[in-house]
């Protein structure tokens, strides 16, 4: 089960800047404004200010770069600079383009070295890229300059999914200092608080691409099936996905209890995967079968997330999960009027029967998804997500089919 991948992108994506000047009715981008060569730097900015509002923004950070060469001593000047790939930086990330934004951000800092607001854009464009370190150096530095409860809640969420656990705690406090009211920090530090309490003897082992977590006493030849079960698994799943990269994935293993009061899952849950996988483990094991099963299906979520950069929709985790643990979907039991957005909701279902309905619709959707192109239309589409396509825009170019013609080819096999 695939549960809080969501927040850490949707977080991401909501962090953006608003235009720098505000217009009525703004020129096309397209109607390109003709300059005429000028020296003086009063000039220059007027001109870079017109062709902004033109949408022109590559000519509008030049025509201010030109000021602010005229004005090396301008603090205005610069700020100009700043503000104009700041806001060239924003809309080429929310088009899916973060290394050319990251960039952007960069020319702006050139300028305004210390700038929160640019020092936040690097680090959301380079998270985007999938270059965490680099994002938390730049998020760091923005949060040490302003109070920001949005880089705030982004660096406590990529410090939770690094397991460095006491760095995304600071970072909530300092938010809740602040907004003591702020849900999503308020219910992230309460799960991290949970953990704490939960694991705080608890020891840690590295072990190939794992690093296992398990409380003391726990005996050597359970943990020794998890870690075989989580090699077969990586070797099912990296063989059709391709590899995750070099960072280790942790895996977490407790008591049924322990389980319960951390991840707060529902009775039916047997494990799931939230940035870590979390196993329950009692004190007789499944079958090996049944165990492999198991930790399949949440290694599986991990890869995925990895591979999509967390930008993959839950029916799209759940279906393909199960498709690389083996499961084939039960037409009977997948029949039934679908949308993609009823099926987001279903497999979240605290109801057994109702969740279990959404998991083989999901199942069902893949397989279909699979039977049309294969694991390597799978990975393209995965990796279109990763680089910041829509899942609509990405299952159009892959399958050549807009995704509500899929649904209603769907709706209209299972007989929805």
């Amino acid at each position: 089960m695939n549960r809080a991948l969501a927040p850490l992108i949707a977080g991401v994506a909501m962090l953006g800047a608003a235009f720098w000047w505000t217009i009525e009715r703004p020129p096309t981008p397209d109607a390109v404004i003709p300059v005429t060569r000028v020296d003086d730097a009063a000039a220059l900015t007027e001109d870079a200010i017109r062709l902004y509002a033109a949408g022109q923004l590559a000519r509008a950070c030049d025509r201010f770069s030109e000021a602010a060469g005229e004005r090396p001593d301008s603090l205005a000047r610069r700020e100009n600079v700043g503000r104009c790939f700041e806001t060239w930086g924003w809309r080429t990330l929310a088009q899916g383009r973060p290394e050319e934004a990251a960039l952007l951000f960069g020319q702006g800092l050139a300028a305004m070295p210390e700038d929160p607001a640019l020092l936040k854009g690097a680090g959301v464009s380079a998270v985007h890229a999938g270059r965490t370190d680099e994002a938390l150096g730049s998020l760091e530095a923005s949060a040490r300059l302003r109070a920001d409860s949005q880089v705030r809640m982004l660096l406590a969420r990529l410090y939770d999914h690094r397991d460095e656990t006491a760095r995304a705690v600071a970072h909530l406090e300092a938010l809740l200092a602040i907004d003591s009211a702020d849900p999503d920090a308020r219910r992230l530090l309460d799960k991290l608080e949970r953990e704490r309490r939960t694991e705080s003897d608890f020891v840690r082992e590295a072990t190939g691409p794992f690093v296992l977590r398990y409380r003391r006493g726990l005996d050597a030849k359970r943990r020794l099936a998890v870690v075989g079960a989580l090699e077969a698994a990586r070797a099912r799943v990296v063989a059709q996905l391709g590899d995750p990269g070099p960072d280790p994935v942790t895996v977490v293993l407790y008591e049924r209890g322990q389980f319960s009061d951390v991840t707060r899952s529902h009775a039916w849950v047997d494990g799931l995967f939230d940035g870590r996988i979390r196993l329950p483990v009692g004190p007789t094991l499944p079958r090996r079968a049944q165990l492999e099963r198991i930790v399949t299906h949440e290694y599986a979520h991990a890869v995925i997330h990895r591979r999509a950069r967390g930008r993959a929709p839950r029916w799209l985790h759940e279906g393909l999960a199960q498709a690389l643990e083996g499961r084939v979907a039960d037409a009977a039991l997948a029949s039934g009027s679908l949308t993609l957005g009823g099926l987001e909701t279903l497999v979240t279902e605290a109801d057994a029967r109702r969740a279990r309905a959404g998991y083989e619709l999901a199942l069902y959707v893949v397989g279909d998804l699979l039977d049309r192109g294969g694991m390597e239309s799978m990975r393209a589409l995965l990796a279109r997500l990763a680089a910041g396509e829509t899942i609509e825009n990405a299952a159009e170019r892959v399958y050549g089919w807009r995704l509500t013609e899929l649904e209603s080819q769907w709706r209209r096999q299972l007989g929805g």
